[in-house]
């Protein structure tokens, strides 16, 4: 049995044109700038820990720890304006590993769906699993400047680079790293397999059911083309008889709990 354990890492607030962009004429809108705080919503911020019976393997870090102490200092000033983060009590990826029995050396895998700060910000809090991983893409993306990327959140810990293409995590077909490109370079999905059903950790592909469902790109695109390209491929995986689940990031429909495959 595969387990995916649904990891509430507290939230993050953005404007509502953020997760689905055709809600606003304005083009701008996602970003907040001359809108009012009504526009403004709560959407979570989740991590997975997928137990396998072969490894044990983290999908996103969440929010680290500090920025229950400086959100703005830990966010910068971009990430903090546009999508200010919440980390409450026991919602830190390490205090709920600990609250499931397990420590972060214990971790076969981390796998960052991509490099944005609410996905990745947690990384120094996990820095003695055994691998962390993106794609060779979203290196690529986060080396250059740019603020969505906070390179010092991941400096002096090595991260290994999969190539830009579907990846057989564990040689036996249960953990497949999907290319879902379009929000950023690299995005990634994360296909986890049982006997008769699958699950699929989605990232930043879509924000809701609607996204996929519905085909609207969120407010943030790296290549809307690309993004729009990588909703089909997740809507063609979403009406697959054998779908369990699509697991994104910020969807309210799935902010806890645990998946049995």
């Amino acid at each position: 049995m595969i387990k995916i354990h649904i990891l509430d890492c507290g939230s993050t607030f953005v404007d509502e044109a953020l997760p689905l962009s055709d809600r606003s004429g304005n083009p701008l809108a996602f970003t907040g700038i001359g809108r009012k705080k009504k526009h403004q919503i709560e959407v979570p911020v989740t991590a997975y820990l997928i137990e396998h019976p072969d490894a044990l393997v983290l999908v996103d870090t969440g929010w680290d720890t500090m920025i229950r102490d400086n959100a703005r200092q830990y966010e910068g000033f971009f990430n903090y304006f546009a999508s200010p983060g919440v980390l409450p009590p026991g919602k830190a990826v390490t205090e709920h590993l600990k609250q499931l029995g397990f420590k972060a050396s214990d971790l076969d895998y981390c796998v960052l769906t991509h490099m944005d700060i609410d996905h990745a910000g947690g990384i120094r809090l996990v820095r003695d699993a055994k691998k962390i991983l993106a794609s060779k893409a979203e290196l690529e993306a986060a080396g250059k400047v740019n603020p969505r990327y906070l390179r010092r959140l991941w400096k002096n810990i090595p991260i290994e680079g999969f190539p830009n293409e579907e990846t057989d995590l564990l040689g036996d077909g249960s953990i497949r790293l999907i290319p879902f490109p379009g929000h950023s370079a690299g995005m990634t999905g994360v296909k986890v397999t049982g006997n008769r059903e699958f699950c699929m950790i989605a990232g930043d592909c879509g924000y809701a059911r609607k996204s996929w469902q519905d085909l609207v790109l969120p407010g943030i695109t790296w290549n809307r083309k690309l993004a729009l390209s990588s909703l089909e491929k997740l809507q063609a995986y979403g009406k697959d008889p054998g779908c369990k689940a699509i697991l994104m990031t910020h969807d309210r429909e799935f902010r806890s709990g645990t998946i049995e495959l």
